[in-house]
């Protein structure tokens, strides 16, 4: 699921990038009830990351190596199309988002025109034609408009008349509606001129944008604490990424008032971090993610408790006291992630969390598996179950109550002896840490709240003297589609039926 969801958003930044644009005129292009907002210095961005010979686009041969290895990507398409689509390198490019006609619209300034009308046709398969003055391409849900040296294309929300399409963007190109940038604060976030890439985005509006997407709406079922953020009375969401030699750095601040629902809910749920549950996580892990939460106010969330809901649906495992265990947790709560190397779709899982009680939770844990008839084999504290090609192990390390499930016996170190891992966990509240591997390269990325109103995000790598920008880019491109956890087709339960029915058939004691 992670993956999936990274997926996405990487493709969402690269369609911006990939219609680099403007000047002037084109920001002012974009509607004052526009929902959202993000502009891209493209020159900047693609120099930096040495993808510009003499004024033209060029894929690094590292860069190129990643893509041929996943060409069925969305992103590594849309980069392995960038040479070809006649872009004007010089200019900003500008995305942004209504409740109109166009979901998404990308503006961008071309210098070459009939270069991006036969690369957009041959990709998308359509031809261009006349439409209300306009030269246009309507293929599936997106409109392509080529007008003098600019490139719009517009999602529609809904089907509709090419016609009818063709004259929103015709108004949008034609500038009738009144400027965002007459907005003061929203001009001041896009003429932030110390970072490449600068987002705004409208409290209310950011659901409406995201229930367009499947992604969002799968990922809201099978993880419903995302509503904290998507479903609250933010009142907007701006974001700053910066490009330097020794990594890409990201701000985001949070605008919303002190008395908000979305700030007292947090402050009553969140805890202190800590880096100790790092003890516990395999520092193999690609993904690692924490929330610090206080249990008892954390299960009274209506977020927890349509989980603990559906959990209390499943066989068997739905009798354990799901609600009395998460109770316990003081702290992180953690989850870390890596795809099952030897079979296809599956993923080794690892959660540890701080508890108030965690010898009590492990004893709970066995006598619901004993009564079940599933006795553990103990072993050096640890209590051990046989589940599939897994080995599950239960156990407790300085106060943190681990549950591992992976199909190989742990060698590996744990990320607790990862500097930068350990010290950016040490102040998140919360956060997600992932990691991917090219060539002899390490790519790091990390992001987190240290408070509720600021967040920071660092990528980075494995080598002092390396392009972050371009390794920032092959991490992307490296990113495979993996099956989230389970039937895809599993609703009414938001996947989770899926991942644990049966459990207690599959769990067996060690021989």
């Amino acid at each position: 699921m992670i993956t999936r969801w990274m997926k996405y958003l990487s493709v969402a930044l690269l369609l911006c990038l990939m219609t680099g644009c403007a000047s002037d005129n084109l920001e002012k292009m974009i509607p004052a009830d526009a929902t959202g907002v993000v502009s891209i210095d493209v020159s900047r961005v693609l120099k930096n990351a040495g993808m510009v010979e003499d004024d033209r686009i060029v894929i690094p041969s590292s860069l190129q190596e990643v893509i041929d290895n996943n060409d069925t990507s969305p992103l590594c398409i849309l980069l392995s199309d960038l040479p070809q689509l006649g872009l004007d390198v010089d200019n900003k490019a500008y995305a942004f988002f209504t409740a109109k006609t166009f979901g998404r619209v990308i503006l961008a300034q071309l210098a070459d025109p009939d270069k991006a009308r036969k690369t957009l046709s041959i990709r998308v398969g359509g031809d261009f034609e006349k439409v209300e003055g306009l030269d246009c391409m309507y293929v599936g849900d997106n409109l392509y408009v080529i007008d003098g040296k600019v490139l719009l294309v517009g999602t529609v929300n809904k089907a509709m008349e090419v016609s009818r399409a063709a004259r929103a963007a015709k108004g949008i190109l034609g500038m009738t509606a009144t400027s965002i940038t007459d907005n003061k604060a929203v001009k001041e976030v896009l003429h932030n001129h110390d970072t490449e890439i600068n987002a705004w985005m409208q409290g209310k509006g950011l659901k409406t944008i995201l229930n367009k997407s499947d992604v969002y709406r799968e990922l809201s079922q099978k993880m419903p604490l995302i509503g904290i953020f998507t479903e609250s009375d933010i009142d907007a969401v701006t974001c700053a990424i910066d490009m330097e030699d020794d990594g890409v750095m990201m701000d985001t601040q949070i605008h919303a008032a002190d008395n908000s629902e979305y700030a007292q809910l947090l402050n009553s749920v969140l805890a202190k971090p800590s880096d100790e549950v790092l003890k516990a996580i395999p520092n193999s892990m690609d993904y690692i993610f924490t929330m610090c939460v206080k249990g008892d106010s954390f299960v009274k969330l209506k977020q927890i408790q349509q989980l603990l809901g559906m959990f209390g649906k499943l066989p068997y495992i739905g009798r354990i006291d799901l609600a009395s265990i998460l109770a316990t947790v003081d702290g992180p709560f953690t989850i870390g992630l890596a795809r099952d190397p030897h079979l296809e779709g599956e993923w080794n899982v690892v959660l540890a969390t701080r508890s108030n009680n965690p010898d009590g939770v492990v004893k709970q844990i066995s006598t619901f598996a004993n009564a079940m008839g599933q006795a553990p084999e103990v072993y050096e504290g640890e209590y051990i179950y046989q589940y599939d090609n897994k080995m599950i192990r239960i156990g407790v390390i300085d106060g943190i109550l681990y549950f591992k499930m992976l199909d190989y016996e742990q060698t590996e170190g744990y990320a607790y002896e990862m500097k930068p891992v350990r010290e950016f966990f040490d102040t998140a509240l919360i956060g997600l840490f992932a990691q991917t591997r090219n060539d002899s390269v390490n790519g790091y990325f990390d992001f987190g709240l240290e408070d509720i109103f600021y967040g920071n995000g660092h990528f980075y790598t494995s080598e002092a003297q390396g392009n972050a920008t371009l390794e920032f880019l092959r991490s992307l491109c490296s990113i495979k589609v993996s099956d989230s956890f389970g039937n895809e087709d599993d609703e009414d339960d938001g996947g989770v039926s899926s991942f644990m029915s049966g459990a207690i058939d599959k769990l067996q004691p060690m021989q």
